[in-house]
């Protein structure tokens, strides 16, 4: 269908003609500069419509005799003379071919650490998911339509972005790769009993694949690779996760957290005449009361204690292991507090015993040159990995395990954080300053940390009792 489109000015140069119409549901538009050649178009499709043509990549229809509606024979023009030439190319690059030869050679700068190794994994994922499935009428003979192939651009929809996300959940690496072991042990050693577990992901996973899947779509939206809003309707496939309700998140409270510094103490070959475990001590004390992440103790300075009345412990960056066969990326990746600029900090105060903590632990030798947590042997960085199997989980599983917080013989060391914040909300610290010594708003504190130390309601009970009226 023909339509007359006017500029500003009354200029014939600036009078174009378009013409608009779909191929299997996308829509397509072509822009002339003269009338009669986009009323020549038209009459094309017109005939193609009549006659059940195909189109080509662009969209175009394709006479299987060779020759145009009016009878001239199609000639195949070079690119620069068509007016759209440039939309006519990108009509044809595939979800995948756009992903590795555009997409990520132009973002692969832009992130940094495991942000970089998620995205990459992800739009892997989203490259292998986002194919023409079986007895889809988009795969009409065109190249690069066969079933199992990486959708055109020019084809994409949102339905396609609804099933790759239904489809992702069914992917799990790290259990795909577990339960390829397995069989294959079976199968070496003749196993008839074996367990295989399923091949799920979580939410949270689903929610970060479509993350990168939208910033993807959201490029190509962009420099007009797509035709509509693939990404509208999906989100909801893709729902953050809800987080757990405050009664079901039990924490450490205050004593069972220096119950865990002592037990960690003990642990460990002798050196130097104590246990190896015992340069941990401070950690688990300052991790417990002070609320930092993990990655911001990994990275923290001995400079960084202000000894006084009170001693404070500034926080200024956070540091993780970093490993990429790929890329041979090998050690840490130190970089500012979460969500932070680099020259951003963070102070909170130390209550006399976890002060004296610290001391003892910088009096004793135990910082590394620019760490005030060292490797169990002082040589190199603390990684919380590398201390799990030997210091951490025996120690969480000698303080809790068979009591009623059995469950906390296994947390992982992000729990500490979690009960520092709970801490500080029962001993009535404000929520907008316990916020600011957390690094985040209050609504997070809400919504993901804030928990409770006990698993009953005795210290609940006395503090309504205390308010009653008579």
């Amino acid at each position: 269908m023909g339509k007359r489109q006017a500029g500003d000015s009354s200029s014939r140069d600036e009078v174009k003609w378009q013409v608009r119409w779909r191929v299997e549901g996308v829509a397509r538009k072509r822009t002339f500069a003269r009338k009669g050649h986009a009323k020549d178009f038209h009459d094309r499709l017109t005939v193609a419509s009549v006659n059940g043509w195909h189109a080509d990549l662009r969209g175009y229809p394709v006479d299987p005799a060779g020759h145009t509606s009016t009878g001239r024979t199609i000639t195949t023009q070079p690119a620069e003379a068509h007016p759209d030439a440039e939309t006519q190319l990108r009509a044809g690059l595939s979800f995948a071919d756009y992903c590795t030869t555009t997409w990520w050679p132009i973002n692969e700068t832009r992130f940094k650490g495991k942000n970089l190794l998620g995205h990459r994994r992800n739009m892997r994922v989203a490259i292998d998911l986002m194919t023409y499935p079986l007895a889809d009428p988009r795969c009409d003979g065109r190249p690069g339509t066969g079933a199992g192939e990486s959708i055109l651009l020019g084809d994409l929809v949102a339905d396609d972005v609804r099933r790759a996300l239904v489809r992702r959940r069914s992917v799990n690496g790290r259990t795909a790769a577990v339960n390829q072991r397995t069989m294959t042990k079976a199968l070496t050693q003749n196993l008839t009993d074996i367990s295989i577990a399923p091949e799920t992901a979580s939410d949270a996973t689903v929610r970060a694949f479509y993350i990168t899947l939208s910033l993807i779509l959201r490029d190509a939206a962009s420099s007009q690779h797509l035709s509509g809003d693939p990404l509208n309707g999906t989100a909801v496939f893709a729902r953050a996760p809800k987080p757990g309700r405050v009664t079901d998140r039990l924490v450490p409270s205050l004593a069972e957290i220096f119950d865990l510094a002592d037990a960690i103490a003990e642990l460990g070959p002798i050196i130097g005449g104590r246990p190896a475990g015992e340069r941990y001590r401070s950690l688990i004390l300052t991790a417990g009361t002070i609320g930092a992440r993990p990655g911001e103790l990994t990275a923290h300075r001995p400079d960084w204690v202000l000894f006084g009345d009170p001693t404070r412990v500034r926080l200024h960056r956070s540091e993780t292991p970093l490993y990429d066969t790929e890329t041979g990326l090998r050690g840490r990746n130190e970089g500012p507090l979460k969500q932070r600029s680099l020259d951003e900090w963070r102070e909170i105060p130390a209550i006399d015993e976890v002060a004296d903590a610290l001391r003892e632990h910088i009096e004793r030798g135990y910082p590394g040159r620019d760490r005030t947590w060292t490797s169990p042997t002082g040589r190199g960085h603390l990684d919380w990995g590398n201390i799990r199997d030997d210091y951490w989980r025996p120690a969480c599983s000698k303080v809790f395990a068979g009591t009623d917080k059995a469950n906390l013989a296994t947390m992982p060391p992000k729990t500490l954080r979690k009960a520092a914040i709970t801490w500080w909300a029962d001993s009535g610290i404000p929520t907008a300053l316990a916020a600011d010594w957390a690094g985040h708003s209050e609504e997070v504190a809400a919504r993901y940390y804030a928990g409770r130390a006990s698993n009953d309601y005795t210290r609940e009970v006395a503090l309504l009792s205390q308010n009653r009226t008579h």
